[in-house]
């Protein structure tokens, strides 16, 4: 490692107990960078989670390895994002809360919760994906439809809809208020199907056509200034292939879910820079472009991480927008998809590129029971958190600036 320490917080492989952080995109670190929202469990990770599987839901102390302090459990999980627990911003007299995803009575739902209250946890009548800034709502899409056609992003369910529709005007993205206000629906699938099929190449709109494509929401992702976000809209014919490359991002607006735009085709690892630029891995160029988001579809403004061709877990520190329209002084990616992933430090345009950590036994290395190292940076850029399976488990690591 150069510049970094790196310590294991938790513990207990050798008795079938592990612990995970959400996914790269979620803030796991409070705002101190003291605590880390995670779970824990002891499934066997050879198959997917099932309805009644549960985890405990809990915190991490950052300063003392071997500590955790259960808050709830879930029933609604993935391998990949676990029950999406993360930090809500204090709001409304409120202070920092958690949120994390559940289940209750045959429906998805979520629970809020402030660590500090000692009260119990306020449900959500929907999950929720990703947190508004100003930390009063949330966005929320049909986990269950996710689960169907995408396996292994949302939650079990007892049975798969058998008259599901292929793109439902009144399923979609919702607005989910924390005060336990009833949802909005802000953005329907077939608006933003309509939106994608007027912008296709005639061939691909012919296709789209003709082939009884299912469409799908899926990654979620707020501006830091609340006002807009970002989401994979995907497709394919129920039961047939899936490929990175049939789906595109949109961005649309917070407010209405208004003014759609078509950030860019075949992406995968969406990140807001700030609020008029993001950065994605390009499955069809094998690059990673910094994008403007402009209207009707983003507008390449350069490469993040040079020469950087591989589609890994990237983010830049520290997470606060750069000011000025700058770029941020460093970035920081994983090598996922590989039995001995790497956590590596660049500036952004892949010069000084260091590596500052080695992992070893991420078996399997590939597929939907994998563990990526997600590494996921607290607000300052100088505490990454990540989950590995090197001691035969999934634990979570802190990596530490030194100095």
């Amino acid at each position: 490692m150069t510049g970094w320490t790196r310590r294991q917080l938790t513990f207990g492989s050798e008795r079938g107990v592990v612990h995970a952080h959400s996914y790269y995109d979620i803030p796991v670190f409070d705002t101190a960078g003291s605590r880390i929202a995670a779970l824990r469990h002891d499934h066997p990770a050879s198959r997917h989670p099932g309805t009644a599987d549960a985890v405990e839901v809990g915190l991490v102390e950052a300063d003392r390895p071997g500590s955790w302090h259960p808050l709830g459990r879930s029933t609604a999980w993935s391998w990949q994002q676990g029950p999406m627990a993360q930090w809500v911003p204090a709001a409304d007299g409120a202070g920092e809360r958690l949120v994390w995803n559940d289940r209750e009575g045959g429906r998805f739902v979520a629970r809020l919760l402030d660590p500090s209250s000692g009260g119990g946890p306020l449900t959500l009548p929907m999950p929720v994906y990703a947190v508004m800034p100003g930390g009063r709502s949330g966005l929320s899409v049909n986990m269950a439809r996710l689960q169907v056609l995408r396996p292994g992003y949302g939650y079990a369910v007892e049975e798969e809809a058998p008259g599901m529709p292929r793109r439902p005007e009144d399923d979609g993205i919702w607005q989910v208020p924390f005060d336990g206000g009833a949802p909005r629906l802000l953005l329907p699938l077939a608006r933003a199907v309509d939106f994608l099929l007027a912008r296709l190449p005639a061939a691909d709109r012919l296709r789209h056509r003709l082939l009884p494509y299912h469409y799908w929401f899926n990654h979620v992702k707020i501006a830091p200034g609340g006002g807009r976000f970002t989401v994979k809209l995907r497709w394919r014919r129920r039961g047939g292939p899936w490929s990175g490359r049939m789906g595109v991002s949109l961005t649309c607006d917070t407010g209405g879910g208004r003014d759609l735009r078509l950030l860019g085709r075949a992406t995968s690892h969406v990140i807001w820079l700030d609020d008029t630029r993001l950065y994605y891995f390009d499955e069809g160029r094998r690059d990673m472009p910094l994008v403007e988001d402009t209207a009707p579809a983003g507008t390449r403004r350069g490469l993040v991480g040079g020469g950087l061709a591989a589609n890994v877990h990237l983010r830049h520190l520290p997470p606060a927008p750069p000011a000025g329209g700058a770029l941020p002084p460093r970035i920081v990616y994983d090598t996922p998809y590989r039995e001995a992933p790497e956590l590596w430090e660049a500036s952004p345009d892949g010069a000084d590129r260091r590596r500052i950590a080695a992992f070893s036994n991420h078996r399997p290395a590939k597929g939907p029971f994998r563990c990526d190292l997600h590494p996921v940076p607290d607000a300052a850029g100088d505490r990454l958190v990540v989950t590995s399976t090197e001691d035969g488990g999934r634990q979570i690591h802190l990596l530490e600036r030194a100095g």
